[in-house]
């Protein structure tokens, strides 16, 4: 089966949890698959305009850069590509301005593409917490109505699907498949990192980390405000905000960069902010860490719980469907009400008095990962969904 995975991330542009899925199936599917391509889309500031590369993921290789794509559409000569190449599936990661312009030349050039689309996010389901830009939320149903297949990674996110789009056909299949990590990607270390971020913890206080990226819908107000809290309350605590990054396809991300970042300093040199991390300095902050937060008001299957999980640190988590749906409270984690600072803290506070406990649900939540988020049973996944969407997109082209 020939497959062509068309992603805004891949390889070394990593903007968030995206560029860790296609990274991670790649790895797996290159093995699997009779050719493997990924098409990366990506802003190139010298035309001011999108540009294109060409991978191609084998068991020699796992991204042979082919081809750039630098001048002229990169959107179009991506659709004149599934023309001369003719796969059984492209794969649709993301909604993305390019999207229009790749559903027109596809529209041209392979009108009877089978597609799959993966919803790694709702823009629709999103309304009134992030701040998509306008156009995507057009952009989410004209790839929705053109997808053969929709992939939606747990049972959340497929109820946020039918509720956002009632009117979506029936007969349109949608396939369940999580995301993936392989606990052996969270051992390297960095010990410059290690060593420096020794320097600015305060010795013998328990260390609270927060990863994420820094946008609206992820709740880093409320794990400041628990910081506050707590650090109040008289707990020797040192927490760690990283992820902070000034880019974003979100309007008005910077705004709330901004804010988080005012309200951080309002805790001196108690909070730690740090910027984007590399996979060792992600890797050294979680060993170091006594508890890792994900505090987010709206997540899919966020790699900010399931990559503190796979590295065996205890996790306090807001209570979304999503998290219900892989860990329980008392369980696998402590879980606090979405939003709720204070309930978070409380959280929080019970994991640094008891550190057995924490262990415990460290150990099992490590073990729930393992079990259920492993990267080749999912691969296996993937190609099941591949031929089902080629099959379908077969029977689609008979029938017209």
């Amino acid at each position: 089966m020939k497959v062509l995975l068309v992603s805004f991330e891949f390889g070394a542009h990593v903007a968030g949890g995206l560029g860790r899925v296609i990274n991670g199936v790649t790895e797996e599917l290159r093995h699997q698959l009779e050719q493997l391509d990924v098409f990366l889309l990506y802003y190139n500031p010298l035309k001011l305009a999108m540009s294109g590369k060409l991978y191609r993921c084998d068991s020699a290789d796992p991204r042979r850069l082919l081809q750039t794509f630098v001048w002229g559409s990169a959107e179009e000569q991506c659709a004149e590509l599934m023309a001369r190449e003719r796969y059984d599936v492209v794969h649709v990661l993301s909604v993305n301005a390019s999207i229009a312009k790749l559903a027109a030349g596809m529209e041209r050039h392979v009108p009877r593409q089978a597609v799959v689309y993966s919803v790694h996010n709702l823009v629709k389901h999103e309304q009134g917490t992030r701040k998509n830009p306008s156009d995507f939320l057009e952009l989410e149903r004209l790839i929705l109505e053109q997808a053969s297949l929709v992939h939606v990674l747990n049972e959340a996110t497929r109820s946020y699907l039918e509720r956002a789009y009632p009117d979506l056909p029936r007969d349109k299949p949608v396939r369940v498949v999580g995301n993936g990590v392989r606990l052996e990607d969270l051992s390297p270390t960095d010990d410059a990192f290690a060593a420096a971020l020794e320097r600015r913890l305060q010795p013998g206080a328990g260390v609270v980390v927060c990863l994420s990226r820094w946008t609206h819908g992820k709740g880093l107000e409320h794990f400041v405000s628990a910081a506050e809290r707590l650090l109040a309350a008289g707990h020797e605590a040192h927490f760690v905000l990283a992820g902070r990054k000034y880019l974003s396809w979100e309007k008005e991300w910077y705004s709330y960069v901004w804010e988080i970042s005012r309200r951080a300093r309002r805790l001196g040199d108690r909070l730690l902010v740090l910027g984007w991390l590399n996979e060792a300095q992600r890797n050294t902050l979680y060993q170091r860490a006594d508890v890792c937060v994900m505090p987010s008001e709206l997540e899919y299957y966020p790699y900010s719980m399931l990559e503190p999980a796979a590295a065996g640190t205890p996790l306090v988590c807001s209570d979304l469907p999503c998290v219900t749906e892989l860990f329980a409270h008392e369980r696998d984690c402590l879980l606090f009400r979405n939003g709720d600072a204070a309930s978070l803290a409380s959280g929080v506070e019970r994991l640094l008095l008891d550190p057995e406990q924490a262990r415990r649900l460290a150990a099992r939540a490590k073990s729930r990962v393992a079990a259920r988020c492993d990267w080749k049973r999912i691969a296996d996944e993937y190609c099941d969904m591949y031929r089902e969407a080629s099959a379908r997109g077969a029977r689609d082209w008979a029938a017209a």
